[in-house]
């Protein structure tokens, strides 16, 4: 059986893996009072090639979440995660 490793429940800025690598799933949850934008890059630090950008905004009675399927999107350099504003969302980044 193939599966997949977890960043596990983030809510700052990580690096979630050096190195080659795919890119699963992301998942988010709104979990301050404000928009937040969550992005995942292909690189070891938040700069260079962009592979998602997930915007999360406050919604009457229930959180902003979302699950994003990336079908195993290839990165090079490796996945770094950046949240803004940090404590805006709790993310995990599934990958393989």
């Amino acid at each position: 059986m193939v599966g997949c490793r977890s960043s596990g429940v983030l809510t700052d800025d990580a690096l979630i893996h050096k190195g080659q690598c795919r890119l699963v799933s992301v998942h988010a949850v709104l979990i301050g009072a404000s928009a937040t934008t969550v992005k995942v890059f292909d690189n070891t630090a938040g700069s260079g090639t962009e592979l998602t950008r997930l915007i999360l905004k406050p919604a009457p009675d229930n959180p902003a979440m979302i699950e994003f399927d990336m079908h195993g999107v290839l990165a090079t350099n490796g996945l770094y995660l950046t949240v803004a504003p940090n404590d805006g969302a709790a993310v995990s980044v599934e990958f393989s």
